[in-house]
């Protein structure tokens, strides 16, 4: 096989001192703040809070895969053959997206090792110039892009990349949301932006760092009314104890 397995791991990212905080947590750059900053709040910002949900980059010196890891390959180079492929690893420790011929492998595997099998597993002929590059847990190198947006998964990252660039870079929005937001995890904090505010270009541009993730999201009020509730049921009395 003519091919160049380009795996977004490389190390030496982040800085010891910007991890004191993150002592036992995935790595992260440029931490953000406890409290919005005037900055943040010029950039359109609206809220920011501790985050411990389950997106994470990780950082183990195995670095094998894990269930419910997202990957995504990206094959280019060769006119025709070029396309990026993204799905979760299934609790079975096999990666199956659309469009491969059998689904690989990821038990005790690493992503540079899946960048060497997907050729075999997606059935690309030999071809001389044709690269892939595998993005995943370990990368270091990119943001990942999610919510509703038309194009989800991970997108290299630049030293001048926008949150508005990478959403409209996505595909924008999937759908209509007038109540639509976005937000960036990084580290241990999740920021919080106006949809609308940071496509319109009214505010400071938030310049993002790697290892960002990104999500588009809209806002959904609960609303209910008291007059559709039943007259609540009394309590059985407990029986007196002697």
């Amino acid at each position: 096989m003519l091919v160049t397995a380009l795996c977004g791991c490389g190390g030496g990212v982040a800085e010891l001192s910007e991890l004191e905080r993150m002592k036992e947590t995935a790595p992260v750059v440029g931490q953000l703040p406890l409290e919005l900053t005037p900055e943040l709040r010029a950039a359109g910002a609206v809220e920011i809070a501790a985050y411990n949900g389950p997106w994470v980059f990780r950082h183990t010196k195995l670095e094998h895969l894990h269930e419910g890891d997202l990957l995504q390959v990206d094959v280019f180079g060769v006119p025709g053959l070029e396309k990026s492929y993204l799905e979760y690893i299934n609790e079975e420790l096999y990666w199956k997206p659309e469009g491969i011929l059998k689904p690989l492998k990821c038990r005790k595997r690493t992503q540079q090792m899946v960048a060497q099998q997907f050729p075999g597993c997606a059935g690309l002929p030999q071809a001389s110039g044709l690269h892939i590059r595998v993005f995943g847990p370990y990368s270091t190198d990119c943001v990942v892009v999610g919510g509703e947006v038309r194009r989800r998964g991970f997108y290299l990252w630049q030293e001048d990349l926008t949150l508005r660039r990478v959403i409209v870079g996505a595909g924008g929005a999937s759908r209509e949301m007038p109540a639509g937001r976005i937000q960036v995890v990084r580290g241990d904090r999740v920021v919080t932006f106006m949809l609308r505010d940071v496509l319109d270009g009214g505010t400071r541009q938030f310049l993002l760092k790697p290892l960002d993730a990104v999500s588009v999201m809209e806002k959904v009020e609960m609303k209910f009314d008291a007059r559709q509730l039943s007259d609540p049921r009394q309590m059985p009395k407990q029986r007196e104890r002697y």
